[in-house]
């Protein structure tokens, strides 16, 4: 487990890496941080999927500026398409990950909040063999273009009030398309429950967007969508087996 740098034509890219103990290769997982960018939960989130078998790599994608700037202008492009520097750094994670001698060369992807959306804008051809989206919103133009996504195992909270009926859309489209996905909303659970940060790691702007959304995480519904995304995954990046709708 370590911080390295990953090269990229804009900077390099600061980015935790947890493995799996014994030898690999292992499949890969690039991790999305939510708004809060790098911190403890991020590479806690790398250190469990690590214990599940994959190789994961957390890049922080704001490190080229401030969090709040670096957020409205990823934020921007998340909106407008699929193009953008958020999105250039995590094709570069991408390329590094698949090219490691321990890894197998096959990626999936795991996003939270902010990080969901883009999990979700990555589904649709740009080589992930699954995705893990988990509170992430689908902007108005990406429902179509989620035709021809790779499968989707996805979470949100039902209590979450920023979200509201996102995944019941997210499960309509992905049926009307037959992509294989597993949709769940947790009673109880509100926005970001699967991510658990320290008071420090807020600013007094982010500790009110969390009121705002019903920010709170919650561990029973954490080890069940937990318990999903790793079923998923090992279908769909290990091969063991079919499962979905």
């Amino acid at each position: 487990m370590s911080l390295i740098s990953i090269p990229n034509e804009k900077g390099d890219i600061p980015t935790f890496v947890s493995k799996p103990k014994g030898d690999g290769p292992w499949p890969g997982v690039v991790i999305i941080h939510d708004a809060l960018g790098m911190t403890e939960d991020l590479r806690n989130q790398a250190r469990w999927l690590a214990q599940e078998g994959y190789m994961a790599v957390a890049p922080d994608l704001f490190h080229w500026g401030g969090r709040v700037s670096c957020l409205v202008k990823t934020m921007r492009d998340l909106v407008k398409g699929d193009k953008g520097r958020v999105f250039d750094d995590i094709a570069s994670v991408k390329t590094w990950l698949e090219a490691q001698v321990d890894c197998t060369g096959k990626v999936g992807i795991v996003g939270f909040c902010y990080g969901g959306g883009f999990a979700l804008a990555l589904a649709p051809n740009h080589g992930y063999s699954a995705v893990a989206a988990n509170y992430g919103a689908v902007a108005d133009w990406g429902w179509p273009k989620l035709e021809g996504s790779c499968p989707i195992v996805a979470s949100y909270g039902k209590e979450d009030p920023t979200l509201k009926g996102e995944a019941a859309k997210l499960e309509e489209a992905l049926s009307e398309y037959k992509i294989p996905h597993d949709i769940k909303e947790y009673e109880g659970a509100g926005h970001g429950f699967m991510n658990q940060h320290d008071s420090e790691d807020s600013s007094w702007i982010f500790k009110i967007l969390s009121w705002v959304s019903n920010t709170k995480y919650n561990e029973s519904a954490t080890m069940d969508a937990r318990e999903r995304i790793v079923n998923f995954f090992d279908v769909y990046l290990k091969n063991l087996g079919i499962t979905g709708s």
